[in-house]
């Protein structure tokens, strides 16, 4: 009997840790001046808080993400980010004369916004 729960026990742990190893989640913090909402593949996202965007298991590779503005007060902005398969990607949204950048928070690229 013990042997059996072991093996279940076991059996759940593994299969925990290789579902979560598969998540990878975006976060966009903006510079707080313009809030903004976000767009995944044409599907808008759940906003918590006006100047930051926390997205839950996003796909890898190519990932269209669009920004939109409060009140429209700028044109939608367009971005294409290479998501990895297990982990995350951290951005800030700043303004940069009249157009957007998403500036990695890792790697410290910066991702124009597609025209």
């Amino acid at each position: 009997m013990k042997m059996i729960r072991f093996l279940i026990t076991f059996i759940i742990l593994i299969f925990s840790f290789t579902v979560r190893a598969q998540d990878a989640y975006l976060y966009i913090q903006g510079d707080k001046s313009v809030p903004f909402y976000v767009k995944i593949d044409s599907v808008m996202q759940p906003r918590y808080g006006k100047n930051y965007c926390i997205v839950p298991k996003v796909h890898s590779g190519k990932v269209n993400v669009q920004i939109l503005f409060q009140q429209n007060m700028y044109t939608p902005k367009f971005f294409t980010i290479d998501m990895p398969a297990n982990g995350h990607k951290g951005f800030l949204l700043t303004k940069q004369d009249d157009n957007f950048i998403l500036n990695d928070l890792d790697t410290k690229a910066t991702i124009n916004a597609e025209k």
